[in-house]
This record gives C-alpha cells, structure tokens and sequence, in this order.
C-alpha cells in the first residue's frame, strides 16, 4: 500500500503515515528493504508501497478510530479463525508458555 492509501485506510494524513513510518523504522524493529519497494505507478509517478508487516505496526501507531477497527479485525481474524492453537514463549525472566 502507498502512504495516501494507508492514509485513507486509517483516516488521517499522508504527513502522519510518513512520521509513523520514520519512527518504526528507526526502531529497527522492520528493515526498509523488507517492509518498503519502490514502483512505477500506472499514471507515471513513483511511490513507495508498504507491506503487511508495515501496515500491522502503523495500525498501533496511528491512534484512530479506523486504526482501532483494523487492529479489532485483524486480532479476530488471527485469534478466532483458527483450528490450532499459537504458542508463545516468553522469555524475559518468567519463563512462562503461552498456549492462545
């Protein structure tokens, strides 16, 4: 997705999408080169698209109420539309396993 389609996605601006963006990727949590790829528009211009991993973080970046329902259907989509269970190990001193 380009930045004005996550824009329109979550309701805000293009200007906000690209600051959140800034702050993901300076966490060094997403590489660029994984998240981001370059194209040619049909209309001639260039743009940045972002994937999916892109688009979850900005989901928790962007406080809105778009963000908010997006962030709700992707939980129920993973959490509840599943025949198997995910496990989680954490491990930062509790040494505790999760079964969801």
């Amino acid at each position: 997705m380009t930045t004005w389609e996550l824009a329109d996605l979550f309701y805000t601006t293009a200007g906000a999408i690209h600051a959140a963006i800034k702050r993901i990727l300076k966490t060094n949590i997403l590489k660029s080169h994984e998240v981001c790829k370059y194209i040619k528009l049909e209309n001639g211009n260039n743009a940045d698209v972002y994937n999916l991993d892109m688009v979850v973080a900005l989901s928790y970046q962007i406080d809105t109420g778009h963000s908010i329902v997006f962030r709700e259907w992707l939980i129920n989509k993973v959490a509840h539309n599943q025949d198997y269970n995910i496990l989680l190990y954490l491990n930062k001193g509790t040494n505790h396993t999760l079964y969801c």
